[in-house]
């Protein structure tokens, strides 16, 4: 049995440093990208969602289940949920 003999690659297909071209129809580098798209009127939105930090805390199963599902119900992201619950809140008991 003959070992198989590697292909032979075209000088074509071979990249060298630095002589690599964009794709087809991809953005210059440095070209500005697009603003993403605020929606207003909802919670979480904003310029501060763009600035978003992470909050951990442990909740019952229960619990979660019953956010996650009206969340989910009414359309809401789980952090949209939570704002609008503290702002409630925080609106009833200054």
């Amino acid at each position: 049995m003959s070992k198989a003999q590697p292909a032979t690659l075209g000088g074509g297909l071979i990249a060298k440093k630095g002589t690599a071209a964009p794709a087809t129809g991809a953005p210059a580098r440095g070209a500005p990208t697009p603003e993403p798209k605020v929606e207003e009127g909802r919670a979480g939105q904003g310029a501060g969602a763009l600035n978003s930090e992470p909050l951990n805390f442990r909740v019952s199963k229960d619990f979660r289940r019953r956010f996650r599902e009206y969340a989910a119900r009414h359309d809401l992201k789980l952090n949209e949920l939570l704002m609008r619950v503290f702002d409630d809140y925080a609106k009833r008991n200054p």
